[in-house]
């Protein structure tokens, strides 16, 4: 009836449920050390029985039921790691039912010793708790030590060799233990590096022994290990995959900030702000300036003293990514000298053209006499300049200057020629027949052919609409522009500029004022106890061999009782 009790393959958790072969094995040995428990529990061991377990080196009724479940526990992995030499596995099946052996501890060495580091210390705990004599006196005292009993001291000649903690956990183990990973030695360190909890290599970053020199990441297997000790150590050797898989916020800005990417940032993070100050929003430089490191403060420092007078360092004139913010920082008052550097040619430039677009002609005109004395600029200036100088004389009428300024353009540069052309048609027309020389784009403030015009047009009515005299210019530019889209012809229109990207500003961002990438902060628990438990059961499973030992032969003293 108790073989075919024990053969029976229990039912599943629902009507009519299936089990694998492995989860049949596991349910019916728990019913048989369940039945072994009840049994057990209700007889007791008899003096026959704890006679027959001294001879294994175990003392005592609760002793020998541990060891029962120890043995049970050991069988249980026979089945499924199949590496177990026959004679251990026949001495512990002799020792399950009812024989045991002296050789019992050799046994449970050797099954212990080919198991995960979990299974030897759950062995090893029971061998603590229950006193077995089944270890060697340097063995008692460390495990003693390793299970954390708070008397358990340690003589130095009790640490083991070098070589006997090969791995290097007990030494790792007793400088966390005494606050004191600071002085770990760093052949130890190396020796951890690929098997400790990350919890435990952040605990020793931040004791200063693991460091960038040691590139712990190359002796991970885990992927994800690699990238966050790379982050944690050299997060510049980071790959944009890698910062997206550890889904880093701060990296993954900086990066797509220095791509000059579009993006959304991360409200009052450093891109955030530094972008809103390369666009001209200069009301949070004291707030870029709280989150810039020491260094790149006063290098902001330097760059808003320059715009006092328009006066910078020549390394900050010739750092292009800077230029949008020295520009929103500095206003100038007067005409700009454009022989100064690239950056005063430009902003000598946009100077005039902004001159230009208010009506205000004759500052135009002296800013753009600035750069009769300056014979280097670059050609797309030049040309910019000289069809500015163009545009100025034809609203004077004066179209024989207005064409000698239009000849010192190449003629290659698109629009010169069309310009060219309506000069010419113009000088043939009787002065009081010919039309309003004026660009109406111009008039509105924006660059020709502009698509906005019809809003750009409202919001200035609207502004001046108690002003009959701007009104009266506003509604002939809007008719003008009407009557061109119409014909769709806009030839009686100079064009002006040329080219909007001899205006505009470099796009590139500020990367002076990007800080450097810094480590990423800690992502594990500090001190964790369960990291810490790790390092401990890896210290046992190295430590076994020293361990484990023959047991001792009782007297005829030794107590027989739990």
């Amino acid at each position: 009836m108790t073989n075919n009790d024990e053969a029976r393959t229990p039912a599943g958790p629902g009507a009519g449920g299936s089990l694998t072969r492995a989860e049949a094995v596991a349910a019916w040995r728990e019913q048989r050390r369940a039945r072994r428990r009840v049994a057990t529990q209700a007889d007791g061991v008899d003096g026959f029985a704890l006679r027959r377990w001294r001879r294994a080196g175990v003392f005592g009724a609760e002793a020998a039921l541990r060891v029962q479940e120890i043995v049970e526990e050991l069988l249980d992995l026979e089945t499924f790691d199949g590496d177990l030499s026959e004679d251990a596995l026949d001495v512990l099946r002799r020792c399950r039912d009812g024989e045991p052996v002296a050789e019992l501890s050799g046994a449970v060495r050797s099954v212990v010793e080919s198991a995960e580091p979990a299974k030897a210390v759950a062995v090893l705990t029971v061998v603590h708790d229950a006193k077995l004599p089944w270890l060697a006196p340097v063995g008692e005292r460390r495990l003693a030590y390793l299970m954390g009993e708070e008397t358990a001291i340690l003589d130095p000649e009790d640490f083991p060799a070098p070589s006997e903690d090969a791995a290097g956990a007990f030494a790792l183990l007793r400088a966390l233990r005494g606050d004191d990973a600071g002085h770990l030695p760093s052949s130890v360190c190396t020796s951890v590096l690929p098997w400790a909890p990350l919890a435990v290599l952040d605990d020793l970053i931040e004791a200063d022994v693991l460091t960038r020199g040691a590139a712990p990441w190359q002796l991970r297997e885990s992927g994800q290990d690699q990238r966050y000790l790379m982050a944690r150590l050299a997060p510049e050797e980071l790959t944009p995959e890698d910062i997206q898989e550890l889904d880093w916020t701060d990296a993954r800005e900086r990066r797509q900030f220095l791509e000059d990417a579009d993006a959304e940032w991360t409200e009052g993070g450093v891109c955030h702000l530094l972008q809103r100050a390369a666009e001209g929003d200069t009301s949070m430089l004291k707030e870029l300036e709280d989150a810039l490191p020491r260094p790149l403060v006063l290098e902001l420092r330097r760059i808003q003293d320059g715009a006092v007078i328009g006066n910078w360092d020549s390394d900050l004139l010739a750092d292009r990514s800077l230029w949008r913010l020295m520009s929103a920082l500095w206003t100038p008052k007067a005409a700009v000298n454009p022989a100064r550097s690239d950056f005063h040619a430009l902003t000598a430039l946009r100077y005039a053209y902004d001159a230009v677009v208010i009506g205000e002609l004759k500052k135009a005109r002296l800013q753009l006499d600035k750069f009769g004395e300056f014979k280097d600029a670059d050609p797309r200036l030049q040309a910019e300049v000289w069809n500015m100088r163009a545009y100025l004389a034809l609203l004077r009428e004066d179209l024989e200057t207005a064409l000698f300024a239009l000849g010192r353009i190449d003629h290659d540069i698109p629009n010169t020629r069309s310009n060219r052309q309506l000069v010419q048609r113009r000088r043939e027309i009787p002065r009081n027949d010919r039309p309003h020389p004026s660009n109406p784009y111009l008039e509105l403030g924006l660059p020709n052919g502009s698509e906005v015009w019809k809003h750009r047009y409202r919001d200035l009515r609207r502004a001046y609409a108690d002003d009959r005299d701007e009104a009266a210019r506003l509604n002939r530019a809007m008719r003008r522009i009407q009557q061109a889209e119409h014909a769709e012809d806009w030839s009686a229109f100079f064009v002006l500029p040329l080219d909007e990207d001899a205006f505009t500003l470099p796009s590139a961002p500020p990367a002076v004022l990007i800080p450097p990438l810094e480590a990423l902060p800690r992502r594990t628990e500090s001190q964790s106890s369960a990291a810490l438990s790790a390092v401990r059961d890896r210290a046992v499973a190295g430590l076994l061999p020293t361990l484990l030992n023959a047991p001792r032969r009782p007297d005829h003293q030794h107590r027989t009782t739990a």
